[in-house]
């Protein structure tokens, strides 16, 4: 089994990384399970002051295996849901600080990871996109993290338009706290130090306060999540359009004016 998730601690820093580039960093049952995994190792090492989530190749994350998903041939299995629910639970609810360092694309539940994290620091060259309703998928699971950083409005515009957004286009919406002009590396670094010289125990409890100020319920609001979408799934309409375009096909639904796919 080829490895997904490396990590590396070093001077109090977890470094997390996707390391599946080839398949967009897709998340599937074992790149969740070894993201999990990658994460309680750090909140059990006392040294662990801060965790950095970053991914190598093209894509930062492109959401959830399409392939993993459908391999039932019958029904969708709902465990891989709740697993991507509960790892990112677990990045929202860790005394840590948690940073995204974003390079490349993110789509679908990719956004949804990055939304869950504390800080988001993105490459100029990062883009957004909620592409679900165009495979015939609706954003029900990461709606609720996006929420800790997006009005409903603007969840519902980034859905229902499917575009895509630059870096600066993200941070305008609050989607990215920094864009890292000056190379992502290098950002990362300085608000590394800043972590470094700040109380690890004033971190943590400024998190668990912010979430006693936060009116959204996280946990409340995964239920319905997770409810949703397992209604949504059951649908025969919707195997048959995630398996059209897992197979390169393209759903009943895309239709194409002239030469270019009204999905653009």
């Amino acid at each position: 089994m080829a490895e997904t998730v490396r990590y590396e601690i070093e001077a109090g820093i977890a470094r997390i990384t996707l390391i599946a580039g080839e398949s967009g960093n897709a998340l599937n049952a074992d790149s969740l399970t070894a993201l999990s995994r990658a994460l309680a190792r750090a909140e059990g090492d006392p040294g662990c002051r801060a965790i950095v989530l970053c991914a190598e190749g093209a894509d930062f994350c492109s959401g959830l295996d399409l392939t993993a998903v459908l391999a039932d041939p019958t029904a969708i299995d709902p465990k891989i849901f709740r697993s991507f629910v509960d790892c990112l639970t677990i990045i929202c609810h860790s005394p840590r600080p948690v940073i995204a360092g974003i390079c490349g694309s993110v789509k679908g539940g990719g956004v949804g990871l990055a939304a869950a994290c504390d800080l988001v620091i993105a490459a100029e060259t990062a883009t957004f996109m909620l592409p679900e309703v165009i495979i015939g998928m609706i954003p029900a699971l990461i709606a609720p993290f996006l929420l800790r950083r997006l009005t409903l409005a603007q969840i519902r515009y980034l859905t229902l338009s499917s575009r895509s957004l630059d870096a600066q286009e993200a941070k305008a919406l609050g989607l990215v706290d920094e864009v890292a002009a000056s190379g992502l590396q290098a950002v990362l670094e300085k608000q590394i130090r800043r972590i470094l010289r700040s109380s690890p125990l004033a971190l943590a409890q400024s998190k668990r306060y912010f979430e006693l100020l936060d009116p959204q319920d996280l946990n409340c609001n995964t239920a319905v999540a997770l409810a949703q979408l397992e209604f949504w799934v059951k649908q025969p309409e919707v195997l048959d359009g995630l398996r059209a375009f897992a197979e390169g096909f393209s759903p009943s639904w895309f239709v194409k004016i002239g030469n270019q796919a009204t999905a653009s």
